[in-house]
């Protein structure tokens, strides 16, 4: 029930966090997939390698940023 504006080089962990949201994570880095949520509405890119994701698909949220709106399951 959150909602926060970020950038598209803004992590979704960053946002998250910034928003007052108390984010799953671990390394911070993609390693240990601590951070995975479900990726319900909207699109997301991973920031390491710029693979996007569609609703559906669990995803990092410590390397993925927006690409416009979108709703993650924390």
């Amino acid at each position: 029930g959150v909602t926060r504006v970020a950038d598209s080089a803004t992590s979704l962990l960053e946002a998250g966090e910034d928003a007052g949201v108390r984010m799953p994570f671990g390394c911070r880095m993609g390693i240990c997939h601590t951070c995975v949520v479900s990726l319900l509405d909207g699109r997301v890119v991973d920031l390491r390698n710029g693979a996007e994701h569609e609703p559906g698909s669990r995803v990092q949220v410590c390397v993925t940023a927006p690409q416009g709106d979108c709703v993650v399951d924390v």
